[in-house]
């Protein structure tokens, strides 16, 4: 009996997504934490200044909220990038008590390279699939959890921009 058109054998216990998430999780935080010493606050340092780059006029609260971080610990992870020259905190001219984040050269430049770490890091992690596969991957986990380009900015986004930048000026950087 030829078996080559037929479908894979199913595993006898089914996984369950969120064991799987969860196990891909564990091991790309594990290999991304051990890629990322030196950066302050690790993983969730690399994740603020991600943001902060990929979208415009970033409150800290509305990081915070973004991230699901408290904001203390926001705070101590933005205590620790300013430190070193990566990001900036900009008071909001309107309402001093909102901080506008922002990216330094410095943090522009270090935020590339270890970008190219991380993405290093995934491959390993996928490497149990064929390339094609991985970026398939790739691609439908981010369409999932609703980061694809058509979904990219959360709604309200854009308003807030046009908000921050009439409060800097309009040819100024929020």
């Amino acid at each position: 009996m030829d078996t080559s058109d037929q479908a894979p054998a199913t595993p006898a216990l089914p996984v369950n997504l969120g064991w799987a998430l969860a196990t891909l999780l564990r091991t790309y935080q594990q290999q991304v934490e051990a890629a990322l010493t030196g950066l302050p606050g690790g993983a969730r340092g690399f994740l603020v200044m991600t943001l902060v780059e990929r979208e415009t006029c970033q409150s800290q609260a509305a990081i915070a909220e973004r991230i699901g971080l408290d904001k203390t610990i926001l705070t101590y992870l933005l205590d620790g990038l300013e430190k070193e020259g990566l990001v900036t905190r900009t008071p909001d001219p309107q309402d001093r008590r909102i901080r506008h984040i922002n990216l330094t050269a410095k943090g522009q430049k270090t935020l590339a390279g270890l970008t190219r770490t991380v993405e290093g890091v995934e491959k390993q992690v996928l490497a149990r699939l064929a390339p094609e596969e991985a970026a398939w991957f790739q691609r439908s986990i981010a369409r999932a959890a609703g980061l694809d380009s058509d979904n990219s900015r959360p709604s309200g986004q854009h308003d807030s921009v046009e908000i921050c930048q009439a409060a800097l000026g309009a040819g100024e950087a929020c």
